[in-house]
């Protein structure tokens, strides 16, 4: 508590944003309120009346400055989607603010949020709708961030590696669900653990269950500790099979082994996620995937 305080002290945002208050470092605070406390010091250092944008999560209720413009964003909230098109590598989506409909290329309900926030400052700024549409066409994310990408085989990959919490993990797993399955083939997700959750750690990884549909997927990988439990409890859900569990503990790391049933179950024509925290090394599966 305190890093981004100092940050905001040194800066001086003229404009702040929280997207959003996740699970993320819980093992470094008590619970998500004193994350979202910590998070709302980005408005310590600026000056009255400056812009500070805030989901409509209740979590920050108590932490919203008095001095400052505050403007909620969420369902229900001043600044919402309206409506929302998604497609396997693309999106479209309108806002209640906006006056014609934006197309981004990439997929994702959290990433068109996003992108409803940058566009509602880029108008405070002075920029036009039909600026802010050309800037979204050439939009490139951060490696590995809901990235498709090809398989050896010719599957189709979407990483999503380059970190994980609860939070995104269930946004992303919604996303996966949601893009139609290429033509003869099924979808396999692979799920590694979400790091520094603290002592809710297992619990937060079995929610994940509320997430998975043996209706939707086909297979589902588990790899690493915190969970096994969550594995365990998809066996009980998904038909023979049809779920895997690999270890990764300070013993054992059954990466290689993994590493092969992967391949096994990836068809040509198959979809396949993979999402857990960065230090996990599913990017290099992702690798041995393209490569091999």
């Amino acid at each position: 508590m305190g890093d981004i305080h100092l940050l905001s002290e040194l800066a001086h945002p003229k404009t702040a944003i929280v997207t959003l208050v996740g699970e993320a470092h819980l093992a470094f605070f008590k619970d998500r309120s004193e994350i979202a406390k910590g998070k709302l010091q980005i408005a310590d250092g600026m000056e009255k009346g400056s812009l500070l944008l805030a989901p409509s999560d209740p979590i920050v209720e108590d932490y919203l400055p008095a001095d400052q413009k505050v403007v909620r964003f969420g369902p229900g909230a001043e600044l919402e989607i309206t409506d929302l098109i998604e497609r396997k590598d693309s999106l479209t989506f309108k806002a209640n603010f906006l006056g014609k409909s934006l197309d981004l290329p990439v997929t994702g309900k959290y990433n068109a949020t996003n992108a409803m926030i940058a566009s509602y400052v880029a108008l405070q700024e002075g920029v036009s709708e039909e600026q802010i549409g050309q800037a979204f066409q050439n939009l490139e994310l951060t490696r590995n961030r809901t990235e498709w990408k090809k398989a050896a085989n010719g599957a189709d990959i979407l990483s999503d590696v380059y970190n994980a919490n609860p939070t995104a993990m269930k946004l992303i797993l919604e996303t996966f669900s949601a893009i139609p399955a290429n033509e003869g083939g099924k979808k396999i997700a692979v799920l590694a653990d979400m790091k520094e959750l603290g002592d809710q750690s297992v619990q937060l990884h079995n929610q994940m269950i509320l997430s998975l549909s043996p209706d939707v997927l086909d297979t589902v990988i588990f790899y690493g500790e915190d969970i096994a439990e969550l594995a365990q409890l998809a066996s009980q859900m998904f038909p023979i099979g049809h779920v895997y569990y690999f270890k990764k503990t300070a013993d054992e790391d059954q990466f290689e082994a993994m590493v092969k049933q992967v391949k096994e179950s990836l068809g040509a024509n198959d979809q396949i996620l993979l999402k857990g925290s960065n230090s996990m090394n599913l990017a290099k599966l992702v690798e041995r995937l393209q490569e091999d």
